[in-house]
């Protein structure tokens, strides 16, 4: 027996990138900025490429993340045109095609401290709509019953994203691996697929999910597509949410699915018109601040950034500066940077440009590479955390009474602790520590 099914993932309705972006200017006037609507516009793109396909799909996978927010960065819910996207074009999908869809929920568009989902009143609008969601997987441990959905063709076992700290600090990892292996098992030799979100990176992805002979695993967190196993991928996210996946294939997967076979995966790829570009530019040692400003506008010029504006064309930036002069101090040229930006983004611009930011990097000796977890992105390299931080309170005027020794160790710990270096949450007892 066989099925086939379209695997999307991490299309972050909503997401609107906030730094660095050209101001009023709108992707439909009054309703959405501009680069928030590319993620509306993929998404749209996406459902109607899948009902286009033929042979058919059996059933449409997401697997997580279907909204940018809420999240730990964002508490809000989702823009209100986020909601009518999914809601209008999923039901438009459903009603011409009959295909299902089933969507799990990922760390986004879930409110961490209410008992409540987005996913349950999508479900509600969209007929021919399945879900699954934080809430549903903690009823089916707590009651040892299974969160699956079976289909014509095929059983589809659901594992929406679960913190990996919350199970450990509860002492529930042992019985949440043992439910899995008691309530998510196959019952029927028909292909099963998994669908989960979680990565590696922070422990949200159990390896005991692989151990229960799925035909195929759906993954969602990661945003690269790419195959994890011989029967697991990322669909990836088919937007650009971040600058470091400029470079990233985007799109969705096609994968036909027989029993105990391996599955046949065929990725189909998105092309955009907006730029996303990422570049680096070495200052000298003589560099003034006008130096670096005309090295950003010649870049500007070899990439044909000099041109009338277009919405639909207009680039997304960012360069990262590195290396030094001791002719321009960190002030003179942050100014110098925010000047230049500020005719970049201007209403009269000669530059085709959307979104410009930019980064510094000290020391040239190491490539610049940035953060692939898709929840922390640092817009600098701290290479010695607590030297910045000494340095940076000599400039200040502290009170004599307060121990620098202290504030720099409270520093030093809580950036460890929001980078991920450190497990748990940040207590007085981890002043104490010397580890990492």
């Amino acid at each position: 027996m066989s099925a086939r099914i379209a695997h999307i993932s991490d299309t972050h309705l909503g997401a609107r990138p906030r730094d660095g972006v050209r101001p009023n200017v709108w992707g439909q006037e009054m309703r959405t900025q501009l680069l928030e609507n590319d993620f509306y516009e993929r998404f749209t793109e996406i459902f109607e490429r899948i009902a286009a396909l033929d042979p058919p799909v059996d059933l449409v996978v997401h697997s997580g993340d279907l909204y940018n927010s809420p999240w730990e960065g964002n508490p809000s819910q989702p823009p209100v045109v986020a909601q009518e996207t999914a809601i209008s074009v999923l039901q438009g999908f459903i009603k011409k095609t009959h295909i299902p869809v089933l969507i799990i929920e990922g760390n986004h568009g879930l409110y961490r401290l209410l008992e409540v989902s987005l996913l349950d009143s999508l479900k509600m609008a969209v007929p021919g709509l399945d879900v699954a969601t934080q809430q549903d997987i903690k009823a089916a441990i707590r009651e040892d019953k299974p969160l699956s959905y079976s289909y014509e063709k095929l059983d589809v076992f659901c594992f929406p994203f679960i913190d990996h700290e919350v199970l450990r600090s509860s002492g529930m990892l042992p019985r949440f691996d043992d439910w899995i292996l008691t309530q998510q098992k196959r019952e029927r030799l028909r292909p099963a697929v998994g669908v989960a979100h979680g990565m590696d990176l922070d422990k949200t992805l159990y390896n005991v999910v692989f151990s229960m002979h799925y035909d195929y695993i759906a993954l969602g967190h990661d945003h690269k597509q790419a195959k994890q196993s011989q029967k697991a991928w990322y669909a990836g996210c088919p937007e650009r949410w971040r600058f470091d996946e400029s470079e990233h294939k985007k799109g969705f997967l096609v994968v036909d699915i027989k029993v105990n076979e391996d599955p046949v995966v065929t990725p189909h790829i998105l092309e955009f018109v907006r730029p996303v570009l990422n570049e680096k530019i070495v200052l000298a040692e003589d560099d003034t601040a006008e130096s670096v400003t005309e090295k950003l506008r010649a870049w500007f010029s070899e990439e044909g950034l000099i041109a009338p504006w277009d919405p639909h064309t207009a680039a997304r930036v960012r360069i990262v500066l590195e290396g030094g002069s001791s002719r321009v101090g960190a002030f003179d040229l942050g100014v110098a940077l925010e000047t230049f930006r500020l005719r970049v983004l201007s209403q009269d611009s000669e530059y085709n440009v959307a979104q410009f930011v930019w980064s510094t990097k000290e020391s040239v000796d190491s490539e610049y590479a940035a953060a692939s977890y898709p929840e922390i992105e640092s817009e600098y390299l701290i290479e010695d955390p607590e030297k910045d931080f000494r340095d940076y309170l000599s400039t200040l005027d502290v009170d004599k009474s307060l121990d620098l020794d202290i504030l720099t160790k409270i520093a030093v710990t809580s950036l460890e602790f929001s980078v991920g270096t450190r497990d748990g949450k940040m207590t007085s007892e981890s002043l104490t520590r010397d580890d990492p």
